[in-house]
């Protein structure tokens, strides 16, 4: 408080110069230069009414600045305790309301040192103004580095001392062969995935009976008791409207034929059960039932076809593409 009253001081010592200066610039002034040496001539200052004006009022202001700097520092030194002691209150309870996490950040996981203690670590080297702190390393970054440590020498005795654990190249050994294991599952699981690109025709006679009955229920109205033909097309001659063999059989009865008035069957029937009917279709082949249809289509002709018997028919030669 006293180095501000002195500024005030000073400040009002400096209004008052530069009036009076200012006073002696407007009177007139002779200014004669002799050897180097200038002489002012100018009327007395003192004689001028104004100067005593202004020299009143810069003394009242000197007063009124004494008196209330005055004032305010002994309410200053008065309320000086007080302030003291709610700034320890409050550092009190900063310390008491600090979380759990900020503690534990300031003790345990930086331990950074404050700015006010930052003189006790600074080291004396100077590199052109620029100082260097003495600070330790955070206790996570050299507890980090100490389990690095540790878990080196573990790895080393695990896997290369004692040897219970998978070297990179046992464990890329095992991983081709789950992988195979896993391919083989699928290819077992795909085996009863039946489509029209790895439907087989099948001359067991427990599938192609089965097949027979799917017909006889869903098919007979259209083919014929006997596949000679009705409304659709006789299935016993060699022509064939939409491919013959037995992928051509399977995907007609699993799209249907819509133009034609027949159904798609993949809602009714599971693959496999096209696959008997399929079979059972070109078992029949050639088997020269009564009052055929005459026949449709084109010819389809594979030399390899199977050949199956059936309850009613003679030996057939069959399709199997």
């Amino acid at each position: 408080m006293k180095k501000h009253i002195i500024s005030i001081g000073f400040i009002a010592g400096l209004m008052f110069m530069n009036t009076t200066v200012h006073a002696q610039a407007i009177t007139d002034s002779t200014t004669v230069a002799n050897s180097g040496q200038y002489f002012k001539t100018v009327d007395p200052l003192f004689y001028q009414p104004s100067f005593y004006y202004l020299a009143i009022f810069i003394l009242i202001l000197l007063i009124a600045i004494f008196v209330m700097a005055r004032t305010l520092l002994v309410i200053a030194r008065g309320m000086a305790p007080q302030k003291e002691q709610q700034l320890k209150s409050e550092t009190v309870k900063l310390v008491q309301t600090e979380s759990f996490w900020s503690r534990f950040d300031r003790n345990v996981l930086t331990q950074a040192v404050p700015v006010e203690k930052e003189e006790d670590i600074m080291l004396h080297h100077d590199y052109d103004g620029i100082r260097e702190l003495d600070n330790n390393l955070p206790p996570w970054w050299k507890w980090g580095f100490y389990f690095t440590i540790i878990w080196a020498v573990i790895y080393v005795f695990h896997f290369h001392v004692f040897k219970t654990g998978y070297s990179q190249d046992q464990e890329y050994i095992a991983s081709v062969q789950a992988a195979d294991e896993a391919q083989r599952i699928r290819n077992e699981k795909m085996a009863d995935m039946v489509t029209a690109e790895n439907v087989k025709f099948i001359a067991d006679a427990t599938v192609l009976s089965e097949g027979k009955e799917i017909f006889n229920k869903n098919c007979t109205s259209c083919h014929g008791q006997n596949l000679e033909g009705n409304i659709g097309p006789n299935l016993t001659d060699p022509n064939w409207i939409h491919g013959g063999g037995i992928k051509n059989v399977f995907r007609t009865i699993t799209n249907g034929v819509p133009l034609k008035g027949m159904i798609s069957w993949k809602t009714q029937l599971t693959p496999k059960n096209i696959q008997a009917v399929s079979s059972y279709i070109l078992s029949m082949q050639n088997s020269n039932p009564a009052n055929p249809k005459p026949a449709q289509g084109d010819v389809w002709v594979d030399d390899s076809a199977p050949t199956a018997t059936d309850s009613t028919a003679t030996t057939v030669t069959t399709t199997a593409n």
